[in-house]
């Protein structure tokens, strides 16, 4: 009778079978992740666009208007918590394909996943506190990117919520008469 080891691993090495597993995990949460965040541009894309053409004179548009903005910031805080999500598998996998990396006696530049933690902790040791601003001279992570486009496609969701409110509940007309009263 097989083990549950020989089961799950006819080769009987848990190494070579649990380092596969890990690269495999790695590549599916990996793929998955810039597929959503590809499926989140096309979306968004789509409805910036009909936002934005919900500004030509006689768009029919118009009273979506609003809607659109809220599906854009909806949109944002959804594919953002998927891609929180992702990113946690992706670390999980890293982890282990390091761990392998540790255990296997082998030169150091064959450890890509070491080698390339160790050469980020130096990029970003370089911009601490407000030079962290500077986002056009340092090396920014995936997240890092993928977090300011969620950031714009969110904004601009905000502002079109902020102008239909203002544009149809009239409220500047409300502060103009506030203002005349003070």
């Amino acid at each position: 009778m097989a083990t549950v080891q020989q089961t799950r691993n006819p080769d009987g090495n848990g190494d070579t079978y649990l380092r596969k597993q890990a690269w495999d995990y790695f590549v599916i949460h990996a793929s998955q992740r810039m597929m959503i965040f590809n499926f989140y541009i096309a979306l968004s894309s789509l409805v910036a666009a009909g936002f934005f053409a919900s500004f030509k004179s006689g768009s029919n548009l118009e009273s979506a208007r609003w809607i659109l903005a809220a599906l854009l910031c909806l949109f944002a805080l959804v594919f953002w918590k998927l891609d929180e999500r992702n990113k946690t598998l992706i670390k999980n996998a890293e982890r282990a394909l390091k761990y392998f990396e540790q255990a296997t006696p082998s030169v150091d530049i064959a450890r890509v996943f070491s080698i390339e933690e160790s050469e980020t902790d130096v990029k970003r040791k370089k911009f601490r506190g407000l030079r962290k601003l500077l986002v056009w001279q340092r090396d920014l992570t995936y997240s890092e990117c993928f977090n300011i486009v969620f950031g714009v496609f969110f904004l601009v969701g905000i502002a079109g919520i902020i102008h239909s409110l203002f544009r149809h509940l009239q409220w500047a007309h409300w502060y103009a008469a506030l203002r005349r009263v003070l």
